[in-house]
């Protein structure tokens, strides 16, 4: 395995000590992701590792820039949920800057494609777990998906997601 991403898996458990996901500890979730990063190089799997520490933590993005660099950084902010209490109101605020990212910016693509691996590890898992958690996703994946997707950027993630939707919708 890479340094970097050794560090950033490190530094992950570090912040994300005691913090659970489900019945699991939450690098559980952040080993997931970084799984289904992996084919989109290094990077992808550090900003994985890291991409929840700005938003559930006391981690600044002048942090990680020092420790990994502007790239990573850029990226993990990019898809950091604001700290307001309503779903409604932070997924709108994310929502609207995920649109707004250009692909050939390469933290701005990296923050896409590790945003649709963190949705399709949450789906997978809500389908074992907590009913109401995928039903969240359902509700939301057309507004996810019209905020994240690009065309040509993770194209089999996307099949996943889609039809992991759609099947349970059909049901």
């Amino acid at each position: 395995m890479n340094n970097r991403y050794l560090k950033a898996r490190t530094l992950a458990r570090a912040k994300h000590q005691g913090q659970m996901y489900g019945s699991v500890p939450y690098y559980v979730h952040l080993e997931a992701v970084s799984r289904l990063a992996s084919p989109f190089g290094t990077d992808a799997m550090v900003v994985a590792q890291l991409h929840d520490v700005i938003e559930d933590t006391e981690t600044s993005v002048d942090e990680l820039a020092a420790d990994f660099g502007f790239l990573v950084a850029d990226a993990v902010a990019y898809i950091s949920d604001g700290k307001l209490d309503d779903r409604q109101t932070r997924k709108a605020e994310i929502h609207q800057r995920l649109a707004a990212l250009d692909v050939d910016e390469e933290a701005a693509r990296i923050a896409l494609i590790v945003k649709a691996c963190d949705r399709l590890a949450n789906v997978r898992a809500s389908l074992y777990g907590e009913a109401s958690y995928f039903s969240v996703y359902q509700q939301e994946h057309s507004s996810f998906k019209e905020a994240v997707y690009r065309q040509g950027l993770c194209e089999a993630i996307w099949w996943e997601l889609d039809n992991l939707i759609n099947r349970s919708q059909a049901s």
